[in-house]
């Protein structure tokens, strides 16, 4: 029962706060270049970048980063601590697909991609395409993965 209510419980936060609640403004290329940014900073800076990492927003101050290990559990969330020390493998999209397994997947081959999964989006309040990209890192000697995303992205587009 426990482990139920504790896959419930990230399920509503992640429903609540979305992995990037990004505008309409945001595009494909500032997420990137923002996940690019904190894999360089991760691997200079190791573990310790967590603290600017926890104040870094893009897109009009409403994107963020994000970090897992290769096994799916989540090291790092600005938004949602609750999510971090637990296996994300097992959280669903509004369709049924596995979005942090797909994620951990590209992470470890070929190292970096997008990844569509049809999330909440809390401008809108609807369940909408959303685009993450997620790339592959070493921090402190080890493999993990970042990742942002943003929503308005088409399927087509989400490549």
């Amino acid at each position: 029962m426990r482990k139920w209510l504790v896959l419930f419980v990230a399920v509503a936060v992640l429903i609540v706060a979305g992995s990037a609640s990004l505008n309409a403004e945001c595009t494909k290329d500032e997420v990137m270049k923002a996940v690019n940014y904190a894999a360089d900073l991760l691997e200079k800076e190791g573990q310790a970048a967590f603290a600017e990492l926890d104040k870094f927003r893009f897109c009009s101050g409403e994107g963020y980063v994000f970090i897992y290990d290769m096994n799916a559990v989540c090291l790092f969330h600005p938004i949602s601590a609750i999510l971090v020390g637990k296996d994300q493998t097992m959280i669903q999209d509004a369709k049924g697909n596995y979005l942090v397994a797909e994620m951990n997947s590209k992470a470890k081959d070929p190292g970096h991609g997008w990844v569509l999964y049809y999330w909440l989006n809390p401008v809108t309040n609807t369940v909408d395409p959303k685009c993450t990209y997620v790339k592959r890192c070493r921090m402190d000697g080890r493999d993990v993965w970042v990742a942002s995303g943003v929503y308005g992205i088409s399927e087509e587009e989400c490549k």
